[in-house]
């Protein structure tokens, strides 16, 4: 290939791993949009206890669980599963970029 192929080709790997990386970002980023708007984190931490004891974290976040409203739970669970959808695809993609720098 020539030259001016090696160059164009490693453009268009840029811009394929960035379009591969920036979609999970934008994800993450509304769903971490989606829970800091219905959790008062601030609260939360005030009233948390020592996070050494794991029993007691557990049983604080199953009780803060019970205890809120249908519309905030179900905006959580689709929070989190936005969260753990957007990790998945930014793993993805780094295995997609290290693959292709390899070739």
């Amino acid at each position: 290939m020539t030259l001016l192929g090696n160059e164009v080709m490693k453009k268009v790997r840029t811009i394929f791993l960035l379009r591969r990386i920036a979609a999970p970002f934008v994800v993450f980023v509304a769903a971490t949009a989606i829970i800091a708007s219905t959790v008062s984190v601030g609260n939360v931490i005030a009233n948390m206890p020592d996070l050494v004891d794991i029993r007691a974290v557990t049983s604080f976040f199953v009780a803060a669980f019970a205890h809120t409203d249908i519309v905030i739970k179900c905006a959580l669970v689709a929070g989190l599963a936005f969260l753990i959808m957007t990790l998945k695809g930014a793993i993805e993609s780094l295995r997609l970029a290290s693959s292709l720098e390899r070739a």
